[in-house]
């Protein structure tokens, strides 16, 4: 997980645009700040990414993930869903339906809690884990592009076949329509 964090810090160091405090400006205001506008991270995208998953019995698998989703923006503060399909290694094929809550730091970056149910072989309804855990997503040079980082852990899980003690990354990027 530590890895991860230091992966996401990086990220969101080398791609967000400069700030006010680049530029030798006035500092803003608290109300500036408050009433800043809203983040470029909104609406329907596509997504492509690398999976990674820790198996609880110390195996390690990885796979390609696609999906689509939606956010809904409240001010600052948005509401989103989306669907993932994960393809590559049979341990860890299968499909998830996730929701995130999260804030806008600044217009570039979002940062995000997330819940995933994911199930083996796209079985949504018969087998399944519950994963819980945080994502960061910050704007990278071409409009509507953006590079995101997630890490979760499995909280709860449905039938047989499948560990408590999975934990998850996946590393991508989106493209949002304008």
């Amino acid at each position: 997980m530590r890895k991860v964090a230091i992966i996401a810090a990086a990220l969101v160091a080398l791609v967000s645009p400069v700030t006010a405090a680049d530029k030798g400006g006035p500092h803003a205001t608290l109300e500036q700040i408050l009433t800043a506008k809203p983040s470029a991270l909104s609406g329907c995208f596509v997504e492509a990414g690398l999976q990674g998953t820790f198996l609880a019995a110390g195996d390690r698998a990885s796979n390609g993930a696609l999906g689509a989703g939606c956010q809904l923006r409240i001010d600052r503060a948005f509401l989103g869903a989306n669907i993932r399909g994960f393809f590559g290694e049979a341990e860890t094929r299968g499909g998830s339906l996730g929701a995130r809550l999260g804030f806008a730091l600044n217009p570039n970056v979002d940062l995000y809690g997330l819940l995933d149910w994911r199930a083996p072989d796209f079985k949504l309804g018969s087998v399944g884990q519950l994963y819980a855990g945080a994502g960061l997503e910050t704007t990278l040079f071409v409009d509507g592009l953006s590079g995101f980082v997630e890490a979760s852990t499995a909280v709860s899980k449905w039938g047989a076949g499948t560990s408590r003690d999975d934990v998850a990354t996946i590393i991508g990027l989106r493209w949002r329509f304008r």
